[in-house]
């Protein structure tokens, strides 16, 4: 125990000493203590210089140690590195040597007359600069040093050992060389190089020891920042490649939005498109039917005329010139007020499809318009249209949202609910809670299958793309929906017994 504690105070740890003190006073008597120490004076008198600096190597190694252990950017290490061990060394100027490539290339140099260290720089052993005859370090040192993994301490290179002949050796006439593998795990990970021109011998076994300690870390600190470095890089990349994906993505997504709004406007040319259509056969019947009445009042007229004119009139055929034309005007008359009738409410309808001005309408007037519209489409079908709505519900919205949402329902129903023969009906439900509209609409068609429910109101999703579906139609109710309208749209359905939309929005917008 006291030769425990003398050891403690001569290694400066004077608190456990203290310690031991105090836990074991009964065994550390001062006669002991004192015979101890003078003991020790007496047989360690010739070594107490050499333990002193053995102790002092060793606090400076263990510092330099933690220096390192504390740095993790690459280009600091090798700085910190080559300081603490060019000082510890007694070096001139020394070199860090790190494989790269499959080739050995200097990461870092320095020396006692430079403050600052050149790093990473990756400057090739058998480098020679422009104004220099060779290379900067003895290569043939350490390309012995790589392949053996053994230290080399050169006291007087240029006089002893079996490179005295090499190139750099004998032009720089170097004094004292020391040359070092730096291995991790029993992998060489770099060599220390370093030079001493101003004296020989300058790199004793103590240092050499030193460097031994240091090595360790030093690969271990490199081994570190180099993994912190290809992190940094790493996340750099990965950063940079997020950037350009989302830059590429926004991009995409812009042009998606674009295309989705040709195609939208593309939906609403093809409804006006259809409307157009509506209107030439709905008038076709009534104005065609005017015209052949009024061809045969024309030709009646005209033979009458002749008759009247010869003086051979009789008094049937007035009577019966009278009937034909009473026949003809009013058949002309009525089918003219059909063809008006249907023109006021097509341009009702188109003037709100293409405008989406907001104004104060009554929904079953209306929805019998959007309907007429839809006579054509309608017409080829055996399908019955049911509506519900109390005649008084009165709105203020958008009758051309109202319009398109309608109008690509039933399209939706004749274009998936059916096949071309099916007797179906479309059911229309309007009713008033409050202030807001409760819009139902239904089929009894073929239904949606469980696993394309969620899927109904996504863009172009469907499942006639080859039969005149485009995926846009009920995308655009949505959007319609809960957008314009601010309202909100759910959908039920069941496979072989129908569809049901239900759509709720205010009766009447605010500005």
């Amino acid at each position: 125990m006291t030769e425990a504690r003398y050891c403690y105070q001569r290694w400066g740890a004077t608190a456990k000493a203290a310690h031991l003190e105090s836990k074991y006073s009964h065994l550390l008597t001062s006669g002991s203590i004192s015979t101890n120490i003078e003991t020790h004076k007496s047989t360690s008198s010739a070594s107490t210089t050499n333990d002193s600096a053995g102790v002092l190597d060793l606090t400076t190694a263990v510092k330099a140690s933690q220096t390192l252990a504390g740095e993790i950017v690459l280009d600091k290490l090798l700085a910190k590195m080559m300081k603490i061990v060019i000082e510890n060394a007694g070096a001139q100027r020394g070199f860090l040597i790190l494989e790269k490539e499959g080739q050995w290339v200097i990461e870092a140099s320095g020396s006692v007359d430079v403050e600052r260290v050149a790093v990473m720089q990756s400057i090739p052993i058998d480098f020679v600069a422009d104004d220099q005859e060779v290379t900067l370090l003895a290569v043939a040192v350490v390309n012995y040093v790589a392949r053996t993994q053994e230290s080399i301490v050169l006291n007087d290179a240029s006089r002893e050992g079996q490179f005295t002949r090499t190139p750099y050796i004998m032009a720089v006439q170097p004094k004292s060389i020391l040359c070092t593998p730096l291995i991790n795990q029993s992998q060489l990970t770099g060599i220390l190089y370093l030079e001493n021109n101003l004296t020989t011998g300058a790199f004793t076994q103590d240092r050499l020891e030193i460097l031994k300690l240091l090595s360790s870390q030093i690969s271990i600190s490199i081994e570190n920042a180099q993994l912190y470095a290809n992190l940094h890089q790493f996340n750099q990349n990965l950063e940079n490649l997020v950037q350009q994906r989302t830059s590429e993505l926004s991009q995409t997504l812009e042009d998606l939005k674009s295309a989705q709004n040709k195609l939208v406007e593309s939906e609403k040319m093809a409804a006006l498109g259809g409307l157009v259509a509506g209107v030439a056969h709905e008038i076709n019947t009534p104005i065609g039917i005017g015209i052949t009445a009024a061809s045969l009042l024309a030709e009646k007229a005209t033979k009458f005329f002749e008759v009247y004119s010869n003086g051979q009139i009789k008094r049937s055929e007035l009577e019966k010139f009278l009937d034909t034309a009473m026949q003809s005007s009013n058949m002309i008359l009525s089918n003219l007020t059909r063809a008006a009738d249907l023109i006021h409410s097509f341009k009702e309808v188109a003037v709100d499809q293409s405008s989406e001005l907001k104004r104060t309408f009554n929904v079953k007037n209306y929805l019998e318009e959007i309907l007429t519209s839809l006579t054509a489409q309608l017409k080829r079908t055996k399908h019955k249209i049911e509506i519900k709505c109390d005649e008084n519900i009165v709105v203020d919205s958008y009758p051309g949202v109202v319009c398109q949402i309608v109008t690509n329902l039933v399209l939706n129903s004749l274009i998936h609910a059916y096949d071309g023969e099916d007797e179906g009906v479309l059911a229309f439900d309007f009713k008033l809670e409050g202030d807001r509209l409760i819009f139902e609409y239904a089929d009894n068609g073929k239904g949606i299958d469980p696993e394309n429910l969620s899927k109904i109101f996504e863009p172009f999703f469907t499942t006639k793309r080859g039969q005149g579906g485009t995926g846009l139609g009920l995308h655009i109710i949505y959007n319609l929906v809960t957008q314009k309208l601010k309202g909100t749209i759910n959908c039920t359905s069941q496979v072989n017994k129908g569809t049901k939309f239900m759509i709720e929005f205010p009766a009447k917008m605010s500005n």
